[in-house]
C-alpha cells in the first residue's frame, strides 16, 4: 500500500485522528497541535490506517500516538511512521525520544529503542500527561537517543 504522511494541522483533522487512535485503543483526550507534531496516513480512497506524533520538550521528546489499522499490520507501515517521526525529531534538533508502551514494547526494541527507568525521564516530560495521569504506571518506558 502505498501510504504518504499528512500533516494533522487544525481541529478537524485532529478530530479525525483523536477518533482513529481510540479505534485503536490509544490515548486520544489530551492530544493538542500547538508545539507537537502529528501525522495521518491514508490509504488511496483517503482513510487512515496509520499515524504517529510527537510532543517536542525542547531538545527531548515524546512519541506517541504511533497506530495502524488492524488489516494494515505487518506490512512494515509501522516502521515507516516510527522511521518518519525520528527523522523529523533529528532534523528538529530532538537530542532524545522517549515513549510509554503496554502493546509494543518488542516492536520498540527492534527499532533501536532501549528501556528506561521512568525515574530517568527528564522532568519536561515527567509533567506531560502522558507520564502524569494518561498512561499506568505498568506501562514500559523507553528511550531512542538521536545524538
Amino acid at each position: 500500500m502505498d501510504t504518504q504522511p499528512q500533516q494533522v494541522t487544525d481541529s478537524t483533522k485532529l478530530q479525525e485522528l483523536e477518533s482513529f487512535l481510540e479505534l485503536n485503543n490509544l490515548p486520544f483526550t489530551d492530544l493538542t497541535l500547538e508545539g507537537n507534531v502529528f501525522w495521518k496516513y491514508c490509504d488511496p480512497q483517503g482513510n487512515m490506517v496509520g499515524s504517529g506524533g510527537l510532543e517536542m520538550y525542547g531538545d527531548v521528546a515524546l512519541l506517541r500516538s504511533v497506530a495502524v489499522r488492524q488489516a494494515e499490520r505487518s506490512k512494515n507501515l509501522g516502521s515507516k511512521i516510527v522511521n518518519k517521526l525520528l527523522q523529523h525529531a533529528k532534523e528538529s534538533g530532538i537530542k532524545s525520544v522517549f515513549l510509554l508502551t503496554e502493546t509494543a514494547h518488542d516492536f520498540f526494541l527492534k527499532k533501536g529503542f532501549t528501556d528506561l527507568s521512568r525515574d530517568e525521564v527528564p522532568i519536561a516530560l515527567k509533567t506531560s500527561s502522558e507520564f502524569s495521569f494518561v498512561c499506568p504506571a505498568s506501562a514500559k518506558c523507553m528511550v531512542y537517543h538521536l545524538s
